[in-house]
């Protein structure tokens, strides 16, 4: 039986567990600062949560070298891995510092469940929070199926208990609008308890494909910013690493015919695939060189 990393990204038949939940992300960021003489620190959670984005691995490696009494957390996240997000999220609320969350754009997913760690939770009036259900892919027989069906009812369970405790919203309302994925506007998170207050808008700047959702709102979509933000060098190398699975040697050779002053790619590339690729990349030439 082989199963894929559980994350919570809704399901979409397009999904491989060779490649991320978000296939492109613009301005994703990690960072942490300390607030000089101010006994705090702010952290930035731009970012996927898991292998593909910030580990929790890597966030409680950053958070322990924090010694502050106050820790400023603003997310702005599609989510990502289940089991990093639960980490994260108690890693945060053993912290000893006072934590405040911050939604500047969104918290989807498993970025809910990390907000869910603040003793005071902000949301900016255009941001917007998403909880749903748990999901996977697993490759076996009927047993298999049964047993990892029960293991998503398990966690299900549990991230439910997590919003009921921080929202004081009822189990069945929850599990129903974790059923539906349901986004919520900073008003509606407000008024259900996933956000203490409002904060002014925000414009982070960074944006994500948020195509494997069934209900993200328009607004949030990367695609709508698509003639704004040209493709870079950065978007096209994940494209061929986490899409098309391309090795390492073989991204830079087709960089190199892309780039060429040649309309065409030589023939003598070295192999079919690659010049096929090559070529229908070739009409990106131009914005690539910048």
């Amino acid at each position: 039986m082989k199963r894929d990393p559980i994350g919570l990204e809704g399901a979409h038949p397009t999904a491989r567990p060779d490649r991320p939940f978000f296939a492109r992300s613009i301005g994703a960021t990690f960072e942490i600062s300390a607030l000089v003489g101010e006994g705090g620190a702010e952290i930035d959670l731009y970012d996927e949560i898991g292998f593909f984005g910030v580990s929790a691995k890597a966030f409680r490696e950053r958070l322990n070298a924090i010694d502050a009494d106050r820790i400023l957390l603003r997310i702005n996240s599609p989510g990502g891995d289940v089991f990093d997000g639960i980490a994260i999220y108690n890693d945060l609320v053993a912290h000893r510092a006072e934590v405040r969350v911050e939604v500047t754009g969104l918290a989807a997913s498993a970025a809910s469940i990390v907000a869910m760690a603040g003793d005071h939770i902000a949301i900016a009036k255009n941001a917007f929070m998403m909880i749903h259900n748990a999901w996977g892919i697993v490759v076996g027989n009927r047993h298999d199926m049964r047993q990892f069906a029960s293991t998503l009812d398990k966690i299900d369970a549990a991230l439910a208990r997590t919003y009921v405790a921080r929202t004081g919203t009822g189990i069945r309302t929850i599990e129903k609008m974790m059923d539906s994925e349901t986004w919520l506007s900073a008003k509606e998170a407000e008024e259900l308890g996933f956000a203490d207050s409002l904060i002014e808008a925000a414009d982070t700047k960074v944006r994500f494909d948020l195509s494997v959702f069934a209900n993200a709102p328009q607004a949030l979509s990367l695609t709508q910013d698509a003639e704004a933000e040209p493709m870079t060098l950065r978007d096209v190398d994940r494209m061929l690493t986490q899409d098309a699975g391309y090795s390492k040697a073989m991204r830079r050779a087709i960089f190199r015919a892309v780039k060429s002053e040649a309309p065409r790619p030589r023939q003598d590339a070295g192999d079919a695939e690659l010049v096929k690729l090559a070529s229908l990349l070739a009409s990106a030439a131009e914005s690539l060189r910048t």
